[in-house]
């Protein structure tokens, strides 16, 4: 069943999506993001290596202030760093979404499947979701066999605590990311 949400937003019981059961929700409403910094934010997320001119002249604000609105913006954590994105097409690899459901619903078997999955380097994401399975992995290997020898070894690894996973081969990237909704994310 899912969180019985009024008009305003907010769950009528205790959920994480309610500005004021969860810190995070309250703290970003709190800080205000004008049109020059979500600009700044939408094109540093589709070119990070920008020069600092040509993204005050983008923007509409001289060099200097451009500038210290970016620093500012990474110290609050709104940029968290500037990355660059390797074109898998150009590599032999198999990408895979995994599905995984725990034995146990509790923070020390939570922690214990942290610590296991953290020093595999074929992992490359992890998120905590809600429904039948607990978590959801992003697999990145050089092959399908490589993905099934890491994964038997997860299941294998008692630490991990896994009682069922499911497995899903990318086939096709169909809608590749670009880069967030970040004027829909900022609406009041």
């Amino acid at each position: 069943m899912g969180a019985d949400v009024s008009a305003a937003g907010d769950c009528r019981y205790p959920c994480p999506f309610s500005r004021q059961q969860n810190p995070l929700l309250r703290k970003i409403k709190s800080v205000k993001i004008d049109r020059h910094n979500l600009r700044i934010l939408q094109v540093l997320q589709t070119n990070a290596r920008i020069s600092n001119l040509n993204l005050s002249e983008q923007i509409g604000l001289s060099e200097s202030a451009c500038l210290a609105r970016v620093k500012r913006l990474t110290s609050e954590r709104y940029i968290r760093e500037f990355l660059a994105e390797v074109n898998l097409d150009k590599v032999r690899h198999a990408e895979f979404y995994v599905n995984v459901a725990l034995k146990r619903q509790d923070a020390r078997t939570s922690e214990s499947f942290r610590r296991a999955i953290n020093d595999i380097p074929q992992i490359v994401s992890c998120v905590k979701m809600s429904g039948e399975f607990d978590y959801m992995l992003r697999f990145v290997c050089p092959d399908a066999a490589d993905f099934n020898r890491v994964s038997e070894q997860l299941l294998a690894n008692e630490d991990a605590a896994i009682s069922r996973m499911t497995s899903h081969l990318v086939i096709e990237k169909t809608k590749p990311f670009t880069g967030y909704p970040l004027e829909l994310l900022f609406q009041d």
